[in-house]
């Protein structure tokens, strides 16, 4: 079942659970007070009933004719008012109701008991002449004759507990009310839930079709974004996946024609060679083999730094760290490179610490090969007569540690010194593998050194050249 359908159907069990209880809690509660409020006039009536009950019992000394007596009593309330009104004589007669409309407007239901518990007088005389016991009579009122008890009179409500003619309908028209409201609540919380489901889901639904167009190979996909929420992260993050595939992907089939570009070459002078010497052009020499020897080794060592690189790279590197000092590092190197460094007349010298310790962790192999590395490409780019500079250096006891080489060479521009750590790439695409490289050194430099929690920049050299620098943990 689809997200929207799920959320929907959610909301819908939420809003007629919550508006069930409601309605179920309020009418309840509602109906209950609504008795309470019944029950407390009905009460006070039966003060005033048992009041007048009373008077007739002491004047008459028995229950005897209390029915007829209920009965005249609107009758007698309109006579005192007609009296009230015309005086005891009159020049108008007293006007005559029917005994039903007397009865409407006297509508209240009122039961006498004698002690016994026997109805004496009921005006509805459905229960006259019943017995009740005590616990049934116990809601009503005592009808005191003097200081002494004579009977109990129950009004409306005291009677049954069901509510009758206009306290009914009244009832019934606030349960309506109520139920009306908790239907029109519910459903503009539904349709407000419907809302909020397809705002949810609209986004969800486009990061769907994306992430389809994605798995079929199409990496242009790109998903709106709107708003700040978590669902406008998620796309704006799906949108960098996709350009960082994108990326990779054309880097990789980039690596590929590289790739194909580095071995063609010495792949087709071995070819040519060996073609023409089958052919007779060359001679089949010594010179002519050791030269087909030198490109079958460039060709190994070309495959064998691509096979370096890719080991590093998929984290099957393996490095044997251990505590090295980087003054010692440095030091081997520019031992091993002073004859090079001679050649061109280059000032090759080291730079001095604080005379703090230098220690670091790391595969003392694998960090000779970074630093031969950027030696290397210093010296080689530094013109006749230039200096080059190595040196480590640290803030303090427990910093990092810096490996810093810097040349006067002609340094790299600002554009395009992060991607001087890209496979193959190379500033200047003119110039040949023999005067440039192949551009996988730095690559592999750079991989070796995060493999070890570091990081290598570049930077403005002091000298007026690059400033290749490796920043390690200390140990």
């Amino acid at each position: 079942m689809r997200l929207s359908r799920r959320l929907s159907l959610f909301f819908l069990a939420v809003i007629a659970v919550g508006a069930g209880s409601t309605l179920l809690l309020v009418s309840t509660s509602t109906e209950n007070l609504f008795r309470s409020f019944v029950y407390s006039g009905d009460a006070d009536k039966a003060k005033i009933y048992a009041t007048i009950l009373g008077d007739f019992h002491s004047e008459n000394g028995s229950w005897a004719d209390a029915q007829p007596f209920l009965s005249e009593i609107p009758g007698l309330l309109f006579s005192s008012l007609d009296q009230r009104i015309h005086g005891e004589h009159g020049s108008e007669p007293a006007p005559s109701f029917p005994q039903d409309a007397l009865n409407a407007l006297n509508s209240d239901r009122i039961v006498v008991a004698d002690m016994q518990g026997v109805i004496v007088a009921d005006t509805s005389g459905a229960l006259l002449r019943t017995f009740h016991p005590q616990k049934h009579l116990m809601h009503g009122v005592p009808i005191l004759s003097g200081n002494e008890r004579t009977g109990t009179v129950l009004v409306g409500s005291m009677i049954d507990s069901s509510l009758g003619g206009i306290n009914e309908q009244f009832l019934g028209s606030i349960m309506k009310s109520l139920l009306w409201a908790t239907g029109f609540s519910a459903c503009i919380a539904f349709l407000l839930g419907l809302l909020f489901t397809m705002r949810v889901t609209r986004p969800l639904a486009a990061l769907t079709r994306a992430a389809r167009r994605v798995a079929k190979g199409d990496l242009t996909a790109f998903v709106p974004v709107t708003g700040s929420d978590e669902l406008s992260e998620l796309s704006t993050s799906f949108n960098a996946m996709t350009g960082e595939l994108k990326r990779l992907e054309e880097a990789k089939k980039q690596i590929i024609a590289d790739s194909a570009h580095e071995l063609r070459t010495p792949v087709t002078l071995i070819q040519g060679t060996i073609e023409a010497m089958i052919d007779g052009i060359y001679p089949l020499d010594v010179p002519t083999l050791e030269g087909l020897h030198e490109e079958t080794l460039r060709l190994s060592r070309l495959i064998d730094m691509l096979r370096e690189l890719e080991v590093i790279e998929s984290g099957r590197l393996q490095l044997a760290l251990e505590d090295i000092d980087a003054d010692a590092l440095v030091q081997k190197a520019v031992v091993l490179f002073a004859s090079a460094a001679k050649e061109k007349n280059i000032d090759l010298a080291m730079t001095a610490n604080d005379g703090l310790p230098l220690k670091m962790k790391a595969d003392p192999l694998r960090m000779d090969e970074v630093i031969y590395n950027l030696l290397s490409n210093a010296i080689k780019y530094t013109p006749v007569s230039g200096r080059v500079r190595i040196g480590a250096s640290s803030e303090s006891a427990s910093a990092g540690i810096s490996l810093r080489i810097e040349d006067s060479g002609p340094g790299i521009p600002e554009n395009e010194r992060e991607r001087i750590f890209e496979r193959y790439y190379r500033m200047d695409k003119a110039r040949t593998t023999e005067r440039g490289g192949r551009g996988l050194g730095l690559a592999i430099a750079n991989e070796i050194v995060k493999a070890h929690g570091g990081s290598i920049s570049v930077e403005e050299s002091t000298l007026g050249g690059s400033a290749f620098v490796v920043r390690m943990v200390a140990s």
